[in-house]
């Protein structure tokens, strides 16, 4: 019992220190950890005598582990972060130059330094680590500097 106990409680924390982290393989990471989780309670709690629980948290944990070993497709992209990443920006509009310079915040004039130093402001603000942004819009203005920059430099 005691063993089950620090067993859970390990998974738990693996999963809360995998969690924290932002990258696809630490998501996988997070789901295998759970899956095993669920299944592992399951088990404990039908051979316990609890099957009422123990039976849906290992279905539970069967689910999790169909999804892992065999995930949805991505529309053409392959498996790992670079055909996420790939798809990831396939999926969206395209930005315009307007757009950007209003996700920026800066004229039309701008040149590099007031860019960069736009997105330095932003990022600072916005990334996902500080409570305030996500992902999405760290992505956003990401993507906003690189088509003015872009545009600048075919410019020249």
């Amino acid at each position: 019992m005691l063993f089950s106990l620090f067993a859970g409680m390990a998974l738990l924390a693996a999963g809360w220190w995998f969690a924290r982290q932002k990258t696809s393989d630490a998501v996988r990471a997070t789901r295998w950890v759970l899956m095993a989780g669920a299944l592992i309670a399951g088990v404990v709690l039908s051979l316990r005598g609890v099957p009422a629980l123990g039976i849906p948290i290992g279905l539970f944990g069967l689910a999790m582990m169909r999804d892992i070993v065999r995930p949805a497709s991505r529309g053409g992209a392959g498996p790992g972060p670079q055909g996420e990443r790939s798809s990831a920006r396939n999926a969206g509009p395209v930005m315009t130059l307007a757009q950007a310079r209003e996700v920026l915040g800066i004229s039309a004039g701008a040149d590099e330094s007031e860019i960069q130093a736009a997105y330095r402001g932003l990022m600072k603000k916005l990334h996902p680590d500080t409570g305030e942004g996500s992902a999405e819009l760290t992505r956003q203005v990401q993507t906003a500097r690189d088509l003015l920059l872009e545009q600048l430099r075919n410019k020249s």
